[in-house]
């Protein structure tokens, strides 16, 4: 493989003027008397990558400094093979070509962008002059993209649909074609990129139009021939682009259907009854439309009786009752999928059963006591809530892609996240091939590394509370002396808060959670108001106020929350008490779908312990002065102030 990096600059080259890669060191010179096609002259490949391959035997070996050869040849084969191996990725109007690798440290192979400037102009020279359609159609069409002139669009649409009609006649062959022929995925990418051109240049150009006549027949010979998949595939595409009346497409849907053999895939009916149902509505034949939604629902009604699991049988019954929105006359049906939904839902917990992953906290117990070696109750207290504090969002982000980049396959498919009782609260996408770069899969990720926080968080705030209640009595009247000094706790609520401090100290988790965790949000508008902010709504139509809730506080007052608290603590109490990706605790108690152990689970511990944490925060600048009864040692308190500076 060639170098990845984008060349190597000496160590006084200037920042600002980098030297070209090695891919893009080519001039028109070079071309002059040369036959660059000699390589590829007898390939009978449809395929670039093949080309690619062989542009870089040709092109010599690296050396064992890894220095590349300078010749005109090597400099000419280095840009071909990079501009044919690049990705091909024909749904992708705007950028259809990809880097083919991209290494965690930010190195990678060519781009378009590599070749804007000179090496486009010897690009489009090579382009004008190539026979190979294949070549021709990638030269072009990376000119095109750097560079829009027409005339190279028109080289690319023609060429993209010269390379599937050779395919059809047998003088050029995709990798890996089988049986089918042309009526392959490799096709389809092709045409639809000749159909992107020429939706730019004009549908009615020579290139877009022989593309436009080719889909319109790989999609009839696909139909005759019932194969459902590439039927899907020139089905679709011939919707996406117009070819063809829509109307009669979904026809020859709807006969493909009914000679189907038994046994058929039956996922792949439910979608070729969506395809018929999308060309309907193109066509505007409401009743067809709804008829083919029915028939697709009723499909996957009959997948979901004979799934062996609940959990697969509820989200194929859960598509069917979607399929079903919309459809006129479908009210009792609907009604009577969503009772079966139930009772089927009912099974799934008996099939997610748990596993734990056994972990050795002995090395987190010396730590926390090490921490905790302090001689009063008060300094004790303070230690206990610098035990952690909230990551950085920024940071959290920049993990998580860089995991997904490294680990691609643990975030490629996306996923449903269930309640206990099977319902999906939470819907997440997957992650393109290692770039870490879609918003849902990001998510997940970040969710994921912020559970095992709280986990090891929990762990230690547990360690730590066992090592006060050991040597200290709690009551209320500790904590009533320290939170009536804070200001995030509202002097009407500090009763209230200390009863619940002490419960969580004492062991008592169903009464800590069920105190502290609807008084997170009186603070958050008690923190606001005393900021200068209004935390209420007008109802304009009754001319009422009420005060905002906690979801309303972080949708319409972010900004607001930031200012005063932060992002890593914003972050936080939004992942641990509001995602319902994340443990989403504050609406779980609130509407009871807490269970009886849920408040000793790692994430209602962390929750209080986050609570006690912030309403700590305020108190650190001048805990010298406080006092607690029942505090046995005044002690030293000089090693509180690296636990004061990290819990800040």
């Amino acid at each position: 493989m060639e170098d990845l990096s984008p060349g190597n600059a000496s160590e006084d080259a200037s920042a600002s003027n980098p030297p070209p890669p090695p891919w893009a060191r080519a001039a028109l010179s070079d071309l002059t008397d040369f036959d660059f096609e000699a390589p590829v002259a007898e390939s009978k490949s449809a395929d670039s990558s093949t080309l690619s391959d062989l542009f870089s035997a040709a092109s010599g070996s690296i050396g064992s400094n890894g220095e590349l050869a300078d010749t005109p040849a090597a400099r000419v084969f280095q840009m071909l093979s990079a501009a044919a191996g690049m990705i091909f990725r024909s749904k992708e109007p705007n950028e259809p070509f990809g880097a083919l690798m991209v290494t965690a440290d930010g190195r990678r192979t060519a781009l378009p962008v590599d070749f804007c400037g000179p090496p486009a102009e010897v690009l489009a020279e090579m382009a004008r002059r190539a026979t190979h359609p294949v070549l021709r159609a990638r030269l072009a069409d990376i000119c095109w993209v750097v560079d829009r002139k027409a005339q190279l669009a028109a080289i690319a649409a023609e060429s993209y649909a010269d390379i599937v009609a050779k395919v059809g006649a047998g003088e050029l062959r995709f990798r890996g074609e089988d049986d089918r022929g042309v009526l392959t995925f490799d096709a389809r990418d092709l045409l639809r990129r000749a159909l992107l051109i020429g939706r730019a240049i004009g549908a009615d150009k020579r290139g877009p139009a022989a593309a436009r006549d080719i889909v319109s027949a790989l999609r009839v010979k696909a139909f005759e021939r019932g194969l459902m998949v590439p039927s899907l595939w020139f089905g679709h595409l011939a919707l996406d682009f117009g070819v063809g009346d829509a109307g009669e497409i979904s026809s020859q849907i709807e006969a493909l259907i009914a000679k189907l053999p038994e046994g058929s895939d039956p996922h792949t009916i439910v979608k070729l009854w969506r395809m018929a149902a999308r060309g309907y509505r193109l066509a505007k034949r409401t009743a067809d439309q709804h008829r083919s939604q029915s028939s697709a629902a009723d499909q996957l009604v009959a997948i979901a009786a004979s799934q062996p699991m609940a959990l697969l049988a509820s989200q194929t019954l859960t598509e069917a009752i979607g399929e079903l929105h919309g459809v006129p006359g479908t009210k009792d049906r609907r009604k009577e999928l969503r009772h079966r939904l139930v009772d089927v839902q009912a099974g799934i917990a008996d099939e997610m059963s748990g596993f734990s992953i056994p972990t050795d906290i002995e090395e987190l117990a010396r730590q926390v006591e090490q921490q905790m070696q302090h001689p009063s109750l008060r300094d004790k207290l303070f230690a206990f809530a610098a035990l952690s504090r909230s990551p950085d969002p920024a940071a959290l982000e920049q993990e998580a892609r860089d995991t997904i980049r490294e680990h691609p396959l643990s975030s490629l498919f996306g996923g449903s996240h269930h309640d206990r009782e099977g319902k999906v609260v939470h819907r997440s996408e997957g992650a393109g091939l290692g770039d870490g770069a879609d918003a849902s899969a990001v998510e997940r990720q970040v969710a994921e590394g912020e559970r095992i926080r709280r986990h090891i968080a929990a762990a230690a705030a547990e360690i730590a509370r066992q090592t006060i209640t050991r040597d200290y009595y709690i009551a209320d009247d500790v904590f009533e002396q320290l939170l009536v000094h804070s200001a995030f706790v509202p002097l009407n609520l500090v009763m209230t808060y200390s009863r619940g401090f002490t419960r969580f100290f004492q062991g008592d988790f169903v009464g800590a959670t069920y105190i502290l965790t609807p008084l997170l949000e009186q603070s958050l508008r008690h923190v606001l108001k005393s900021s200068g902010h209004d935390v209420s709504k007008l109802d304009d139509a009754t001319k009422t106020q009420e005060d905002r809730t906690i979801s309303s506080l972080f949708d319409q007052m972010r900004s607001e929350l930031l200012a005063v608290f932060g992002d890593a603590i914003v972050a936080n109490i939004e992942n641990t008490f509001l995602k319902k990706i994340g443990p989403n605790l504050r609406n779980r108690l609130s509407h009871g779908l807490l269970s009886d152990g849920d408040p000793y689970g790692d994430d209602a511990v962390y929750a209080c312990w986050l609570i006690f944490h912030l309403c700590m925060l305020p108190l650190f600048g001048f805990r010298s002065q406080l006092t607690l009864p029942y505090d046995y040692t005044a002690g030293d308190r000089s090693d509180l102030d690296g636990a004061a500076e990290s819990a800040a």
